[in-house]
């Protein structure tokens, strides 16, 4: 599960006070522990005087990388986080992917299509293999299947995939 943070928030100031009267392993243990509660790095940074890049709190983090709040003697504050537990909420449908069956035309034919220039007759080897990619993409894109799924099956960039709908849309 990846780490839940606190993003544009600002350490409260009973902590900045408190995490700018420390120095050495004291402040780095104590920037460690407000980021494994959940503040940016950038949070932690801005707040200390002089401010600290995140790269600078980062180091810190790494070389202390399981803290003890125990060993000082305030509790660490927790970020509001707007995320429930149990993650983010997908907004979109989950994509059925592309049938095996699908994905090995769609392999085949890419490299035909990709040649494919508007001048070139229809009857043309890479004009049919691209009439019949749009047709296939059509189909997988009406059933829900995303862009980076038949990107992916059809060994072909993101952009190359949308670029295609684009132009089908155009139409």
């Amino acid at each position: 599960m990846s780490r839940r943070y606190a993003r544009l928030q600002s350490l409260p100031q009973k902590e900045v006070d408190f995490i700018n009267t420390l120095s050495g392993p004291n402040l780095h243990k104590r920037a460690s522990a407000l980021y494994s509660a959940g503040w940016t790095l950038a949070s932690i940074g801005d707040a200390l005087t002089p401010t600290r890049t995140r790269s600078t709190i980062k180091s810190w983090v790494d070389r202390y990388p399981s803290p003890d709040p125990r060993s000082l003697d305030v509790d660490v504050p927790i970020p509001r986080l707007r995320t429930p537990d149990g993650g983010y909420q997908r907004l979109t449908p989950k994509s059925p992917g592309v049938p095996p069956h699908v994905a090995d035309r769609l392999l085949q034919l890419a490299p035909q299509a990709r040649l494919y220039r508007h001048r070139m007759p229809s009857s043309h080897p890479c004009a049919q293999a691209n009439q019949e990619m749009n047709r296939l993409v059509l189909e997988l894109r009406d059933n829900d299947v995303s862009i980076a799924d038949i990107a992916r099956a059809a060994n072909v960039t993101h952009r190359a995939i949308t670029r295609r709908l684009q132009a089908l849309q155009d139409k």
